[in-house]
């Protein structure tokens, strides 16, 4: 998980009823899944619940690698999944390794 990923996800839950959860900062549980208009990362945690929550607060947009995009994350099944997706440009892996520029709100 990249670091940007992780303060992400810190600040989704802090706005939810999950804000206590700390996700474990193991990699060997996480995988990722590009669908071209954006990526789904998804990570494991015994902490998360297993009904589902969408976490959509704070509404987090800014640029990755000059692409703009978005964040949401899902919570189900003791798994949490965050998306990313674009308003109208393909995500590739090389984006996702460049630097996340959130917007002012």
């Amino acid at each position: 998980m990249k670091e940007f990923e992780r303060q992400i996800i810190r600040d989704l839950l802090e706005m939810s009823e999950l804000g206590s959860i700390v996700l474990s900062e193991t990699a060997d549980n996480e995988v990722v899944e590009f669908n071209g208009a954006g990526y789904f990362l998804t990570v494991k945690d015994s902490m998360l619940p297993k009904h589902r929550i969408v976490l959509d607060r704070p509404d987090i947009r800014g640029k990755l690698g000059g692409i703009d995009v978005g964040y949401v994350a899902f919570v189900e099944g003791s798994e949490l999944m965050l998306e990313c997706y674009s308003y109208d440009q393909e995500i590739l892996p090389k984006h996702r390794d460049q630097e996340f520029v959130q917007d002012a709100t």
